[in-house]
């Protein structure tokens, strides 16, 4: 395979209270807890990274995640609270999940981001951001999304799609 190109995408999803409330499955919310939330978020934006990967040929992946740090944040917060634990987890995976339909907005439309199964170019890739792959389809970093740029097809490409749900809707 060719020479793969790495480009940083400059992600800003910030808090959407309605995004996050379908995601944390709440009717509602109070107004003192989307606050709080929507700092949380802001706290933790410098530790979004987003990635393009250009393959050529109008094939490439986006890679999105939370950096450690907000790892140890949830975690810290479970030890305190479950429900403030549940709480940021459900932050952590709202915001990548804004940040992919940023860079994917197809993602938004069908509430889906296809996960591909790498090549060996494109782990190489994650070993130089500091990310393994694990062959169970994920990557060493608990809120991450790695799907095709541009789209490409939902279920049929993704490497998931027996064990998914959405699959055999």
């Amino acid at each position: 395979m060719g020479k793969i190109i790495r480009e940083k995408l400059d992600l800003t999803p910030g808090f959407d209270m309605l995004h996050y409330m379908e995601i944390a499955g709440l009717p509602r919310m109070e107004e003192e807890e989307a606050a709080r939330l929507a700092e949380r978020a802001e706290a933790w934006s410098p530790a979004l990274r987003g990635y393009r990967f250009d393959l050529g040929r109008r094939k490439g992946y986006a890679l999105i995640y939370m950096d450690e740090s907000v790892e140890n944040d949830v975690e810290a917060a479970w030890q305190r609270s479950p429900s403030e634990g549940f709480s940021l987890h459900n932050l952590a995976i709202a915001l990548v999940m804004g940040a992919a339909a940023q860079a994917v907005p197809e993602v938004a439309d069908g509430g889906c981001a296809p996960l591909p199964q790498p090549d060996r170019d494109m782990l190489r890739q994650f070993k130089k951001l500091g990310l393994e792959w694990n062959p169970a389809g994920t990557v060493s970093r608990q809120y991450a999304v790695f799907t095709p740029l541009p789209y490409a097809g939902g279920c049929a490409v993704c490497m998931l799609k027996d064990s998914c749900p959405k699959s055999s809707l």
